[in-house]
């Protein structure tokens, strides 16, 4: 009678311990006998935790079918009599030291020693290859003392990758690189046990992708052959990881200076004011406006210098930029000596220089020196130069200079204005003031036009397309003009543009007595195309485009404007409208009840109380609101700041979109916004 092929096999529990049996004989549960050897289980406090060994062995034919019988018969009968058997086995003993049915591996070898009546087993795990009597194993095997085994482990390699380009300007020269890799597994030594898992330790072994002579030979064929970096292409070469290495360099060219204009009178003189260590304003310095005396050379003017020429890796050379002299057009009180390398001033005032590309004019502005009050005795005072007023400035005047407006005395119910700073060392009462060459309407009237620009253009693509279209052709209205067209597109498409153009219309009125005429133009011209009731010439798409034209070259030429030595010097100001494209100072008793604004830095030494104030950088106030909770706002772009001494109830500061109201006193506070947009302070 053949012996029925029998395993022992262990596990955590009987179950893994059945499955593994069950893999070895190749075979399921319904053709074997099962044998419980040892139940397994946890030791006291999970030390000493046991295996479960069970024995499997095969059944014959008859066997098998008398069991499947009894297991369809009684399921539960077939349970209850394993339970009996592992109750009964449980006290069997066996050999845990002895080298009987185990495996092993030893000095990359694999070694076993079965017992009669049972078999190791090994499993095959990553990186190793295992061949019984020739024939490869995957899986789990039995091993016997009669067949033949040989392990071989596995290797795998990835070729490197690399590759040199040169930049546009053939400047430099780029190596990118990623190295091969070998990666092999060595045979680990196992001790002795009933199963095994055949498993390699990985190795890694970088492979350079590219020697140095096939670099060469490449840069060879891309006629590389000046500025070579030896070093990174030996780091290259021996990387263990992908890069991009700068393998040779050439030499950009030194660019030169266009001709330059070095200025010997210092034109910012008292623009601004001086900041200490702990970022509080010093207030004591003394504002004034620069001149020059008859005689006194004011500027040297130096010639261009060339740049020199740098050199690419293919030994081309590099030509630098070509640099170009000044051109210096001499305005009034001004002359060129010594071949033009000097500039000289031929009457006493302030000097304007004026920059554009490479035209500088120069020019000397007069000074006039008013030195009554500005009242209707004097009329209203116009001045192209500079202006000192050294009286007061009485209700319903009107002040306006070119250059840097000066009033030594009390300003009531006024307007000064000025295209640069204005300086007043009295009191600012019920008054209007504007710095800069644009002013507090035309400021508004560039963020207006800005938003009509946008809209028209909507505007006039749409009666484009609607002109094109054979229903609008065959319709009355073609015959009819533009006029009710832009009336029904205007009340269904572009009611904002409406809007928009009587609040143009509406600050232009205002503003008429400071505005140029060219703002004003527009404003009527806006007003014949849009609001007009009547037919008139503006109801073209030529004239549209005429006067979208002009909208475009305003804003343009408006953008293209600069108010460097811009600001406003105040000592007191109330109920009054204050404007600068500059800086605002306000160094006496404070700014009460006011709107205030000022395309640089606000400064207010004592108190804010009332009106609203907007800087477009930041804001610097020693107090703010009242104890009586009186309404007083200060606000600044998202990228501004607020610093404020102590903010009383009624304060509200705006950050960007970003607004808090004080509901109580509060000191020393630093206001701005944080990374994520958050109003910190």
């Amino acid at each position: 009678m053949q012996m029925n092929q029998s395993v022992l096999a262990k596990g955590k529990n009987i179950q893994e311990a059945i499955e593994l049996g069950l893999s070895i004989l190749g075979t399921d549960k319904e053709k074997v006998s099962i044998e419980i050897i040892e139940k397994g289980g946890k030791g006291f406090w999970k030390i000493g935790s046991k295996q479960a060994i069970v024995r499997l062995t095969k059944l014959d034919d008859q066997e098998t079918s008398s069991k499947q019988s009894s297991i369809k018969q009684d399921p539960l009968e077939q349970i209850i009599d394993s339970l009996e058997i592992e109750s009964f086995a449980s006290s069997v003993p066996i050999k845990e030291n002895s080298l009987e049915g185990k495996v092993w591996i030893k000095d990359g070898k694999l070694y076993c020693q079965p017992a009669s009546n049972k078999y190791p087993t090994v499993t095959v795990g990553k990186g190793i290859k295992l061949y019984k009597n020739g024939q490869i194993i995957t899986g789990t095997t039995i091993v016997t003392e009669m067949d033949e085994y040989k392990i071989q482990t596995d290797e795998v390699v990835t070729e490197g990758k690399w590759d040199i380009t040169i930049d546009s300007d053939k400047l430099h020269v780029f190596l990118q690189i990623e190295p091969g890799y070998r990666k092999t597994y060595k045979v680990k030594d196992i001790e002795p046990s009933e199963h095994i898992v055949l498993e390699g330790e990985e190795i890694v072994e970088t492979i350079p992708a590219v020697d140095y002579n096939q670099i060469l030979k490449k840069l060879e064929e891309l006629r590389v052959i000046h500025g070579f970096n030896h070093n990174e292409i030996i780091k290259a070469i021996h990387t263990d990881r992908p890069g991009k290495f700068t393998i040779a360099s050439g030499m950009k060219p030194k660019e030169g200076e266009n001709g330059k204009i070095e200025l010997l009178v210092d034109l910012n003189k008292g623009a601004k004011v001086k900041e200490k260590e702990d970022g509080t304003v010093d207030f004591r310095e003394k504002q004034e406006f620069p001149s020059v005396e008859k005689g006194q050379v004011i500027a040297i003017v130096h010639p261009p210098v060339p740049g020199i020429p740098g050199i690419t890796v293919t030994n081309e050379p590099l030509p630098p930029k070509p640099t170009y002299p000044l051109t210096i057009q001499p305005g009034k009180g001004i002359a060129l000596i010594e071949q033009g390398k000097k500039i000289l001033a031929t009457e006493t005032g302030r000097p304007l220089i004026e920059q554009r590309g490479l035209i500088v004019r120069v020019s000397i502005l007069p000074k006039l020196v008013h030195s009554h009050d500005v009242n209707l005795l004097s009329g209203n005072i116009r001045f192209k130069g500079d202006l000192d007023v050294l009286g007061n400035v009485e209700e319903g005047m009107v002040v306006e200079a070119d250059g840097n407006i000066l009033i030594q005395k009390n300003v009531y119910g006024a307007t000064i204005s000025s295209k640069n700073a204005i300086v007043v060392h009295g009191s600012f009462i019920k008054s209007t003031i504007s710095a800069g060459k644009q002013n507090i309407y035309s400021s508004e009237l560039i963020r207006l036009l800005t938003s009509i620009q946008e809209q028209m253009d909507q505007l006039i693509k749409s009666i484009y397309q609607v002109i094109k279209l054979p229903a609008y052709k065959m319709s009355d209205y073609s015959s009819k003009g533009l006029q009710p067209l832009i009336k029904i597109l205007l009340e269904k498409k572009f009611n904002n543009l409406l809007t928009l153009v009587k609040q143009y219309i509406a600050t232009c009125n205002n503003g008429s007595h400071i505005l140029e005429l060219e703002w004003l133009t527009i404003s009527e011209q806006l007003r014949l195309c849009f609001l007009s009731p009547a037919v008139n010439e503006y109801h073209t798409i030529e004239k549209i485009n005429q006067l979208m034209q002009k909208i475009t070259e305003l804003l343009e030429r408006q953008k293209n404007e600069q108010d460097d030595h811009c600001f406003v010097k105040l000592k007191y100001a109330q109920n009054s409208t204050i404007y600068s494209r500059g800086d605002i100072f306000i160094t006496g008793q404070g700014c009460f009840n006011s709107k205030v604004y000022a395309g640089g830095t606000i400064a207010i030494k004592n108190v804010l109380r009332g009106g609203e104030i907007f800087s477009e950088k930041e804001v610097m106030v020693r107090e703010s609101g009242s104890e009586s909770g009186v309404m007083t706002k200060i606000s600044v772009p998202s990228n501004g700041k607020i610093i404020i001494d102590h903010a009383n109830e009624g304060t509200i500061i705006e950050i960007g979109k970003m607004k808090h109201v004080f509901h109580e006193g509060k000191r020393n506070i630093i206001a701005k916004l944080d990374k994520n947009g958050n109003l910190v302070f």
